[in-house]
C-alpha cells in the first residue's frame, strides 16, 4: 500500500497543473473573444501564444508529477519560466486595450522561455537517470 503522505506532493503538482490548464483554456477564450474587437491581430497572436505555453506546461506538470518526488524542483522551475514566459505575453497582448505601451516586457519574456527549457531538461536528465537504475 503507497504511503499517502508520500503522495501529497505529486498530487500537489498535479493539482497545480489541472489548475494551469483550467486557467489556460479561460485565457485562450478571452484572447478569442474578449480580444477580438480592440486589439490587432498582432497583438492577439502575442496573447495565443501566451496561452500555448501555459497550456503545455500545465499539461506537461501533470505528466511529471506522475514520476515521483524527484522532479519536484524541475518542474517548479519550468513553472516559473512559464509565469515569466506567459504572463509577459499576455500583458503585451492587453497593450492595445489597457492603452499603455507593455512592449518592454518582452525583454523578459526569454528569461522565462530560458528557465522553461532549462526545467525539462533537468527533467529529462532526472529521467535518464532513474530508468538507469
Amino acid at each position: 500500500m503507497t504511503n499517502t503522505n508520500s503522495m501529497q506532493p505529486l498530487f500537489r503538482m498535479a493539482a497545480l497543473g489541472a489548475l494551469l490548464l483550467g486557467a489556460g483554456i479561460a485565457m485562450g477564450a478571452f484572447g478569442a473573444h474578449g480580444l477580438k474587437n480592440v486589439a490587432s491581430a498582432h497583438y492577439i497572436q502575442v496573447f495565443e501564444t501566451g496561452v500555448q505555453y501555459q497550456v503545455y506546461t500545465a499539461l506537461g506538470i501533470m505528466l511529471l508529477s506522475l514520476f515521483g518526488k524527484a522532479l519536484e524542483k524541475p518542474i517548479l522551475l519550468i513553472l516559473a519560466g512559464m509565469w515569466i514566459f506567459s504572463v509577459s505575453l499576455y500583458f503585451i497582448g492587453l497593450n492595445e486595450l489597457l492603452g499603455t505601451s507593455l512592449k518592454k516586457l518582452g525583454m523578459i519574456t526569454p528569461v522565462g522561455g530560458l528557465l522553461m527549457i532549462a526545467g525539462w531538461c533537468w527533467a529529462g536528465i532526472l529521467l535518464l537517470r532513474q530508468s538507469k537504475s
